[in-house]
């Protein structure tokens, strides 16, 4: 069995470790682990013999760690509470109670889950995901275009709500669910809302690159991304500020005039008058004339 399927194994199995995988050299095949800021490349071999959370960190801490089974530490602490008395075994209950609590935390599956499965190409696990909210009403099957459609719609408002409420927009796709939704914590910050909303946009890109897997449904190039970046920005930037996207504004077009009627000359206009209207005008004419002639012999 290759590499890349005994690390889907491997992840399936042990869901602590979702939280500090980052991905798989390509060209040592070791897995990429992150801890504290500590980076540390471990085979494949050894990463299958870290079975808690607790092997794990000790083996990034310190340097050339050897991996001990957890069976055999079991099986060392059995055989010393038989040989100790009654009342001592009663007192090592406890701490094993609290370790089988410890392991019963649900583990919440996260937008790094897509992101490793994406670059794993383990589209079968993949589909499992998707399965739970991006279906095809009418077909049943899985919808790409749906599921970035929601994590597009939730990170705006995730953004838009940071950038309102002052606090950061956090980049680390761990701390948001397959949906886009932060279940991460609120940190303040001062970082100007451009930016968080630019930054904000690898939420939806996650989705876009495991659209490759879907090319009978989309496939996003890379100028078609960039061009989905601009109307992100242009989108959430109206949430921002509550103000409506422009409209498209569509012409009007003016009614051509005649040309009989625009090249016709004022001469042709006034030789078409009424007759009417000029009986009109000799009677104004001779109104006045009489007017005048009454007001002549009366001075007279």
């Amino acid at each position: 069995m290759d590499v890349k399927s005994r690390l889907v194994n491997y992840y399936k199995n042990n869901g602590f470790i979702q939280k500090y995988i980052k991905g798989l050299n390509a060209s040592t095949n070791e897995i990429v682990l992150v801890y504290d800021g500590k980076t540390k490349n471990v085979p494949i071999d050894t990463l299958e013999k870290l079975t808690d959370e607790t092997s794990l960190i000790n083996y990034i801490n310190v340097t050339n760690a050897e991996v001990t089974p957890i069976n055999a530490e079991v099986v060392e602490e059995k055989e010393e509470i038989i040989e100790e008395p009654s009342e001592e075994v009663l007192e090592t209950e406890e701490p094993i109670k609290k370790t089988a609590i410890e392991v019963v935390e649900p583990s919440i599956e996260t937008l790094n889950d897509i992101k490793i499965l994406t670059e794993l190409k383990n589209k079968s696990a993949l589909d499992n995901i998707l399965r739970k909210f991006a279906v095809n009403e009418s077909t049943g099957l899985i919808d790409i275009t749906k599921a970035i459609d929601i994590v597009e719609n939730n990170t705006m408002n995730e953004v838009v709500e940071a950038i309102k409420n002052n606090y950061a927009f956090d980049q680390n796709p761990i701390n948001y669910d397959i949906q886009g939704k932060l279940i991460g914590e609120k940190i303040p910050d001062a970082i100007p809302a451009d930016d968080k909303i630019v930054s904000s946009f690898n939420n939806v890109r996650v989705y876009l690159e495991a659209a490759k897997m879907y090319p009978e449904q989309v496939n996003y190039s890379e100028e078609m991304i960039n061009k989905k970046l601009g109307e992100y920005i242009a989108k959430t930037k109206s949430l921002v500020y509550n103000k409506p996207q422009p409209a498209e504004i569509t012409p009007i077009e003016k009614p051509e005039l005649k040309k009989e009627l625009v090249n016709k000359p004022v001469v042709e206009d006034v030789k078409s008058a009424g007759f009417a209207d000029i009986i009109v005008l000799s009677m104004i004419v001779i109104v006045y004339a009489i007017i005048i002639v009454n007001l002549i012999l009366k001075l007279a």
